[in-house]
């Protein structure tokens, strides 16, 4: 029996109290846990997808999967906690708002990290991230990146790029304003690079960073676009813009006039719209998207510069289909082919007409063709007609 005392006696005495460094591992964890504000949780706590084949199922999908957008802040006070929370909480609303973000909210994990500032983002580089504007140095890099760490974002990684975690920056300037905004791509010291939408709109920005969707506006009057269009398009570059009027490579062919999905032939959805950086050599497949740009562009009877087509509202539908077509792959619901042109096929082949119906894209393009010719698209002189030269 004594032995047995002893034995118990020395089991207690020799478990090792909690160490300092343990109790300060577990201090910090508290603290990062405090400075992370969730918005949405209950769409992503159990990750999901909508199945496209049925309105009433949805398709459960791997934490591993799950996308995340974390959402910082740079130049906001000691005491503007609140401020930046609410600003979070009104991002996400307007996120949810919209086609196709609203349908997929159960892939999105979305938080804001709060990170105070001793002063606003000014090139006095006093605040957090450093920003002068939206201008970056090492110290926004490094500091985005241990923003990543800290919040445990998704590691997954896709040609030394993280795939699965998108990062928005909003910013206070000196006029405590918002910058001008725009995408950018920052590079760890380990060489990982993670896309960064900065500044005003980001959701603007976001189209940009996740789905790689590019800006539909002209930079320059008379410019030429240097890019191409593949023979064999991939998942992996699927573009919003065009480089070929050829029929047989236009990648929104199945948008144009007169085919199935868009059967009105007067209508000016998936014609081929001057646009995408350069004034010629380049096209998109509608006039006004979330992507276009605010400035620079001709106007709808080309005679002067300057005019908006940006659509706060809604995607272009070629826009909403890489976005959907994009997430898919990053769910793994294309397969595991590493392959981007076989993903692609696969799209085509087994899920595009699903996403058609479940997104009742031919409804929503009849109504388009109405909306744009109670506002006299159809008479815009920037856009031809594939096939008739116009």
């Amino acid at each position: 029996m004594r032995i047995a005392v002893l034995a118990l006696f020395c089991v207690v005495f020799a478990t090792p109290a909690p160490t300092q460094r343990s109790r300060q591992a577990r201090r910090e964890a508290q603290a990062i846990a405090e400075r992370i504000i969730e918005v949405g949780r209950n769409n992503w706590e159990r990750p999901w997808a909508p199945d496209l084949r049925s309105k009433s199922r949805k398709l459960k999908i791997d934490p591993d999967r799950r996308v995340d957008v974390l959402i910082l802040g740079d130049g906001y006070l000691e005491n503007e906690r609140s401020r930046f929370e609410r600003e979070v909480e009104a991002w996400y609303r307007e996120f949810s708002s919209l086609t196709p973000w609203k349908q997929l909210l159960g892939v999105f994990r979305v938080r804001g990290y709060w990170t105070p500032s001793a002063t606003r983002a000014t090139d006095g580089r006093g605040s957090h991230f450093q920003l002068a504007g939206t201008q970056s140095n090492n110290t926004t890099t490094k500091n985005v990146f241990a923003a990543i760490e800290e919040t445990e974002c998704n590691p997954t990684e896709l040609s030394g790029s993280l795939s699965h975690t998108t990062v928005i920056m909003l910013i206070r300037d000196d006029r405590d304003r918002n910058p001008s905004g725009m995408t950018r791509s920052l590079s760890s010291a380990k060489g990982t690079k993670v896309r960064i939408g900065y500044g005003a709109y980001t959701h603007h920005e976001f189209g940009h960073a996740y789905p790689g969707l590019k800006d539909e506006y002209i930079k320059g009057e008379d410019s030429k676009a240097n890019g191409t269009t593949p023979t064999r398009p991939s998942i992996f570059t699927l573009t919003n813009l065009s480089h070929t009027k050829d029929p047989k490579l236009l990648l929104w062919h199945h948008l144009i006039p007169g085919s199935e999905i868009n059967p009105d032939k007067r209508s000016v959805v998936g014609v081929l719209w001057i646009g995408g950086i350069g004034e010629h050599g380049a096209w998109h497949s509608e006039a006004r998207c979330m992507m276009n740009g605010t400035h620079e562009n001709w106007d709808l009877d080309k005679t002067r510069r300057g005019v908006g087509l940006r659509d706060r509202k809604r995607f272009c539908f070629w826009c909403e289909e890489i976005i959907v077509a994009k997430t898919w792959a990053k769910l793994g619901l294309l397969g595991d082919s590493k392959t981007g042109t076989k993903l692609y096929e696969t799209w085509v082949a087994k899920h595009r007409r699903n996403y058609q119906a479940f997104f009742k894209v031919k409804a929503r393009i009849k109504a388009q063709n109405t909306e744009n010719r109670n506002k006299n698209l159809d008479e815009a002189k920037i856009f031809e007609r594939i096939g008739d030269g116009r």
